[in-house]
């Protein structure tokens, strides 16, 4: 699922790349995307919704893979098309994207195709004392790309 506005990204001075899934923390990178636009002049973001493949028996035993297929992205259509929507408002140039793929390599991979300034993943936060989030596995990949973390927005982000 590809879906973006009319301005061309490679406009913008910075090309994000915010994983999302359902969780809040994950949509503190759009406040992070709207503070940029505002401040550092035009922005490009995709949204990328990213699921490991399904290998359990469990579940493919009475699942096919084109059904997990369609379930999770299906799912995802709906996680990325709110997150994209105060981006489009702010008029932020938006893709929207769903990949079955190994987070960090499919993370990593994406953001180099595209061409990306920057990864926004929310902070891990003191539940990651032992560096196991994916923030913190991005970080250790060493790839080129950096990995921007960031906390919840204010109240007047929130607002605005």
């Amino acid at each position: 699922m590809n879906t973006s506005t009319e301005q061309p990204a490679g406009h913008a001075r910075h090309r994000l790349l915010i994983p999302i899934d359902a969780t809040a923390p994950s949509k503190w990178g759009i406040a992070h995307a709207l503070r940029t636009h505002r401040e550092a002049g035009p922005v490009a973001v995709c949204l990328l919704y990213i699921v490991a493949p399904v290998h359990h028996w469990t579940v493919r035993r009475f699942r096919t893979e084109p059904e997990i297929h369609r379930h999770f992205e299906t799912r995802s259509r709906v996680f990325l098309e709110e997150a994209a929507q105060p981006l489009r408002d702010a008029g932020i140039v938006c893709r929207c994207v769903f990949r079955e793929a190994p987070p960090v390599p499919g993370i990593l991979d994406l953001a180099e195709q595209l061409g990306c300034t920057a990864i926004v993943m929310p902070e891990p936060g003191w539940p990651d004392m032992l560096g196991r989030s994916l923030a913190r596995r991005l970080q250790r990949a060493r790839r080129d790309i950096p990995v921007t973390l960031v906390r919840p927005p204010t109240a007047l982000e929130r607002a605005t």
